[in-house]
């Protein structure tokens, strides 16, 4: 009786085990530095899944306050922390607020190919406008949708017209469409009314009038406007980000990053 209770309460615990929720770790965002909200965390987990899945890589993000030993420890961190989890190649972002520094870098030969210097460089670029802002989860969400347009475009994922869906978008393809449609139906029914009703001209010259016309005219006219524009100059390579914005990374790595 004794080995029956006994196997029974073994039964009991491994059906309570079962029906226990799992909460797997996330594997795409690790916020150290508690930047995100919970409900950004999940976003970027489930944005940046779907980038790795649809394009057999790996992607992700992280934040923390680790030192590093350069003038970028964003750079230090994710290269390292990159080449151990990564090896067989990503493309990653990090912001570390021990000395406000962020980096993207692209590791592995696929990813390098489609990263290339002044794409990492543009995608830095962006994301930095959202962390002057204070805007974390913008920015990491900025990343993502600049790797995901990169990837499309790249791997050609929407046949010849990839680039002008990516860039300008299917709903913007369409209504482009839709109204060229309009228009030419437009056209053709304002033709086909006109050429039923075509009136007779009518043609009247001025010296059949008894007494003449003497018509005196004076207009002026606008031949030519000038206007001087000055440039402002971009920031660039040299000054970007407050702490300076710097391109390049460690041998194998291509990376774009500054400080805010």
């Amino acid at each position: 009786m004794k080995q029956f209770w006994k196997y029974l309460m073994i039964i009991c615990a491994m059906v309570l085990m079962i029906q226990m929720p799992v909460h797997a770790a996330s594997s795409h965002v690790d916020d150290k530095a508690s930047l995100f909200t919970d409900q950004e965390i999940q976003e970027l987990e489930e944005f940046a899944a779907r980038i790795s899945q649809d394009f057999d890589t790996n992607v992700f993000i992280l934040t923390d306050y680790e030192p590093g030993f350069s003038d970028n420890y964003a750079r230090d961190v994710i290269e390292e922390y990159g080449t151990q989890h990564y090896p067989e190649g990503y493309i990653g972002y990090m912001i570390n607020m021990a000395d406000r520094s962020y980096w993207v870098d692209a590791y592995g030969d696929q990813e390098r190919s489609y990263f290339s210097q002044s794409k990492t460089d543009s995608i830095a670029e962006a994301a930095y406008d959202d962390l002057a802002d204070g805007e974390f989860g913008q920015s990491a969400r900025t990343f993502l949708n600049k790797v995901d347009k990169t990837f499309k475009i790249k791997t050609n994922a929407y046949g010849p017209l990839t680039r002008l869906i990516v860039n300008k978008g299917i709903l913007a393809l369409g209504t482009g469409m839709s109204l060229v449609g309009a228009l030419l139906i437009a056209g053709i029914m304002t033709m086909s009314r006109v050429g039923k009703h075509r009136d007779k001209k009518v043609s009247v010259r001025a010296d059949a009038y008894q007494d003449g016309l003497n018509l005196v005219a004076r207009d002026d006219r606008l031949i030519r406007t000038y206007q001087t524009r000055v440039r402002k100059p971009k920031p660039t390579s040299g000054g970007h980000g407050g702490g300076g914005f710097s391109g390049g990374g460690s041998v194998g790595h291509t990376g774009s990053g500054g400080h805010f």
